[in-house]
């Protein structure tokens, strides 16, 4: 897969590790689990959920886009049971177009669909999610919902023994010899990223409200056609979705219906009949639990754009202000032009007044560049960790519940602090990183260590 290439991470989700950076995409810990609790979480989501119209988010570096999979996920199980077919109020209108019979005729073969939406008096009105996905990597963007979520062995077992017998010692003394048996055949990593990564995957298990919701891949492939229309499913995506090692980590199913929809299209018209069969292809390979989901009414609540390209440029052209962004860039030493003063200003220009930006980074010289761009800056709590994992930001202090104390804001004004610059949002990489080298020889303010020890003899580091 050119640079990249895929592994397990310890919650059985998958991570990407970049050869030419030695290092990883995701966290080895869980790139599912890092996604939840280090941005939709804390994103205030559920607050905002069926209270405002619409909800404008910004995925900065989408990659395999967790993020964004993570948080459609989460509004379609809070909405669950208003997307049901027998809650929700919707009466689908499905057209379909006539189509050419000759076999030999590709272009003029495709079935184009469409399905117009009645109304009644009970509808329940729920939020649009508008989600602006930005990455500079289109084939990974492509793949991205094609990926698949492993099972762990205990979830396989807990799904061919019924509940019925947990009760009894006996159903997790058998469970434990199973996982032990099924790891042998288990999914393993190549030698060089286990070695380098040290994974383990003895408690390899990602928490049932982490769940990536089946209908999400579905949707995302769905807008994916209709962007890319023919050169989705190119001939270099065919091929790694089915040459070795790389093909053990697709879901056959989503290929499936990627291939289904690269032939037959999916168009949206006006002018269409919908013939049985391709009413029901949304639900072919999804499990019993979405059998009775009202497919096209969960695809309705989100708006999804994919921009590809250098993110500084897709910013810029952006008018649209957002309530939730996500910068999960890479490393800021490996991308120092999506960490820049210049580049965050972007952000807090386009962030709503109300509105958060949530990243990993926990790093002094990340939370000094949003100081320096007048946001108040806070930290993520992880509750079931007991630890602060992330950092968030915004134009309104209310929205920050553990704010910098003051040992950190002490540290944002060291050399450590020292931030990227990136005039007119136009420098390379190597030119951002020595504009800062250049910064921090010629700085006259206090180390970090300096700093750290002087705090450290004074014994009041988290005041």
């Amino acid at each position: 897969m050119r640079d990249y290439e895929p592994y397990y991470t310890e919650d059985g989700s998958i991570g990407l590790y970049s050869f030419a950076d030695k290092d990883v995409y995701h966290s080895k810990f869980g790139a599912i689990t890092e996604a939840w609790e280090k941005f939709v979480l804390p994103s205030g989501i559920e607050k905002m959920l069926n209270k405002k119209q619409e909800i404008n988010v910004l995925d900065i570096c989408y990659g395999i886009g967790y993020n964004t999979k993570a948080l459609m996920s989460f509004v379609i199980n809070k909405n669950i049971n208003n997307i049901k077919n027998k809650k929700i109020s919707d009466k689908l209108r499905n057209i379909v177009s006539i189509y050419n019979n000759n076999k030999s005729d590709k272009k003029n073969k495709k079935i184009s669909l469409h399905n117009d939406t009645i109304h009644d008096n009970n509808t329940v009105n729920l939020s649009r999610i508008n989600i602006d996905c930005m990455d500079i990597n289109e084939e990974l963007l492509k793949l991205s919902p094609l990926f698949k979520t492993i099972k762990t062995p205990g979830e396989v077992y807990e799904e061919i023994v019924p509940g019925i017998f947990s009760c009894f010692d006996s159903y997790y003394k058998l469970k434990k010899i199973y996982e032990n048996i099924a790891r042998i055949f288990y999914p393993k990593n190549r030698k060089e990223i286990t070695e380098l990564l040290d994974l383990k995957f003895k408690n390899m298990h990602i928490n049932k409200e982490y769940k990536i919701n089946e209908l999400v891949n579905y949707i995302l492939l769905n807008k994916m056609q209709i962007d890319f229309n023919d050169n989705y499913l190119t001939d270099e995506i065919k091929k790694i979705l089915t040459e070795r090692p790389t093909s053990r980590f697709f879901a056959k199913s989503l290929i499936k219906y990627a291939k289904f929809n690269q032939f037959w299209g999916y168009n949206l018209t006006s002018n269409s009949i919908l013939s049985t069969f391709l009413h029901n292809i949304y639900y072919a390979t999804l499990s019993k639990r979405y059998k009775n989901i009202n497919f096209k009414a969960a695809e309705r609540l989100f708006n999804l754009n994919f921009n590809i390209g250098d993110a500084r440029k897709s910013i810029k052209r952006s008018k649209n202000t957002y309530n939730i962004v996500f910068l999960d860039a890479f490393a800021y030493t490996k991308a120092p032009q999506l960490w820049s003063v210049e580049f965050i200003k972007e952000i807090y220009d386009h962030l709503a007044d109300d509105g958060i930006l949530l990243t990993y980074s926990n790093s002094a010289q990340i939370r000094n560049t949003l100081l320096e761009n007048n946001f108040y800056v806070g930290k993520i709590y992880n509750k079931n960790a007991d630890k602060f994992v992330g950092t968030i930001a915004s134009k309104n202090k209310l929205k920050i519940k553990y704010p910098l104390n003051n040992y950190e804001i002490g540290l944002c004004n060291t050399t450590a602090g020292i931030p990227y610059h990136d005039p007119n949002l136009s420098y390379t990489n190597k030119e951002i990183l020595e504009l800062r080298e250049y910064d921090f020889k010629h700085s006259k303010l206090m180390s970090s260590s300096k700093y750290m020890k002087i705090r450290s003899l004074r014994g009041n580091n988290d005041k």
